[in-house]
């Protein structure tokens, strides 16, 4: 996607958040909107995915424990897909570039997404990197973990909502 129309869709993302601000996330309530961008310059929507489990994991480029639990993320991802799990990695205001370079370098399968100006960063209230949300098919945020996932994390807190 070209940086003119990176932009435009980073603006518009922008306005429909000053719009629709929800305040961080919380345990047990809906989980907010994202407002951020798939590789395609997509707006990419949690409410589209209802009827789906979600995990929401906000990560850095740098940071290593975000790098280190990809391959286990993606395990886990291949293996529930079909069972009606979804995986958004939200990079937390690092540019499309940046994130491109990384899913190339760890070479997943889930989709990574670029939150230019931090709006679903900010939603959810992640500060630390990686923070990631459960949230349950009824689009209600189950459980927030601050640190990284392992294989044995991710089968304990998500496979019985499957």
């Amino acid at each position: 996607m070209n940086a003119a129309k990176f932009v435009v869709a980073a603006l518009v993302l922008l306005m429909l958040a000053a719009c629709k601000d929800q305040g961080p996330s919380r345990t047990g309530a809906a989980a907010p909107e994202l407002g951020v961008l798939d590789a395609q310059g997509r707006e990419v929507r949690i409410d589209a995915r209802r009827g789906q489990v979600v995990l929401i994991n906000f990560w850095l480029a740098e940071c290593g424990p975000c790098i280190a639990e990809m391959p286990a993320l993606d395990a886990f991802y291949k293996e529930n897909k079909a069972r009606g799990f979804d995986l958004l990695a939200v990079n937390m205001g690092q540019d499309a570039a940046t994130v491109e370079a990384t899913r190339r370098r760890v070479e997943v399968s889930f989709p990574m997404l670029v939150d230019p100006l931090k709006i679903a960063t900010q939603r959810y209230g992640a500060i630390g990197a990686p923070t990631s949300f459960i949230v349950d098919a009824e689009g209600i945020v189950r459980e927030r973990i601050e640190g990284p996932l392992s294989a044995r994390d991710l089968q304990r807190k998500i496979g019985g909502l499957l």
